[in-house]
């Protein structure tokens, strides 16, 4: 007989809690199987909580009780999909309606439970976005397929020179910006470019403006308005060497993907196809919570000297 969800749940959680410190409350708590529950995933944001389940049919009472019963004050649930563009469920505890505050690293952040596809931050980047923010102290940086800026916010909270947002959303964009306010940071009006990656990377190299550090996190599969469609197996070496051409002598790019059809080994091939022989590469890496199948790829790319 399994023990009570409770029992299995609460262990987990107090031993995040207690490893990640009080500057964090956004952790995956779940990542796989549990007792029965196939590819389960549960996230906590603050004492708000999001379980995720690539079925159609609601998570057992069983589990929500579980979740109010360790302190979750409002649970939601998503079907994970293919367009991710529906909004999770209201599963349990208070309704959340407003997008709320969350910490990494003492970096807060806004989560948004009524919004689609991500919401507003992509955990599993945590160890990258650290390991970025401590390499580019006094460094500029281009942070392209920007998102919410949490990448750049973070490198900025530990003394980043400079941070340039890029993205095709303004409506991200402006949620980047919300994320400096809630950081007492400035958001400038041109730190946050809307536009094409591509086109804007061509933009740069023609008026000889230069980064130290560009971030590259692009989608793995996107169509720009014009209708042109990047694909990340076929397009990420002429990515790698436009942003190369941005570079300042000695600069770096971290690039990543979520592209689970991809192998490790073919993402590193890809970035060398973009790049010449005098880089330095060191690949990035999951959270620790994160056990289920190794999905991420990243990578830390020093121009050597």
């Amino acid at each position: 007989m399994s023990a009570p969800l409770p029992e299995i749940l609460g262990p987990r959680l107090e031993i995040l809690r207690e490893t990640l410190g009080p500057t964090t409350n956004a952790f995956r708590l779940i990542d796989g199987d549990l007792h029965g529950f196939p590819d389960l995933i549960v996230e906590c944001f603050a004492d708000r909580w999001l379980i995720s389940t690539p079925s159609a049919t609601p998570p057992p009472d069983s589990l929500r009780d579980a979740c109010l019963e360790l302190g979750a004050t409002s649970i939601y649930w998503k079907q994970l999909q293919q367009d991710g563009k529906q909004a999770p469920d209201h599963f349990g505890g208070a309704l959340t309606q407003e997008p709320f505050e969350a910490k990494e690293n003492g970096m807060r952040f806004l989560v948004d439970f009524q919004a689609g596809y991500s919401q507003g931050i992509f955990l599993d980047q945590r160890e990258n976005r650290d390991r970025l923010a401590k390499m580019t102290r006094d460094r500029s940086i281009l942070n392209c397929f920007a998102y919410t800026c949490t990448f750049g916010l973070a490198a900025m909270l530990q003394g980043a020179a400079a941070c340039t947002h890029l993205d095709l959303s303004k409506h991200y964009l402006a949620w980047g910006m919300k994320n400096y306010a809630c950081n007492d940071l400035m958001a400038r009006d041109e730190d946050f470019i809307f536009g094409d990656v591509a086109e804007w990377l061509r933009r740069f190299a023609k008026s000889r403006r230069t980064f130290d550090w560009i971030i590259l996190d692009p989608p793995t599969f996107s169509r720009d308005r014009k209708g042109k469609v990047f694909r990340i197996e076929k397009d990420l070496p002429g990515l790698m060497n436009s942003a190369a051409s941005c570079l300042n002598p000695g600069g770096g790019i971290f690039v990543s993907t979520n592209c689970r059809a991809m192998e490790t080994r073919k993402f590193r091939t890809l970035i060398e196809e973009g790049l010449d022989s005098r880089w330095m590469m060191n690949p990035g890496s999951m959270p620790y919570e994160f056990t289920g199948f190794p999905y991420l790829k990243s990578m830390f790319c020093e121009q050597q000297k």
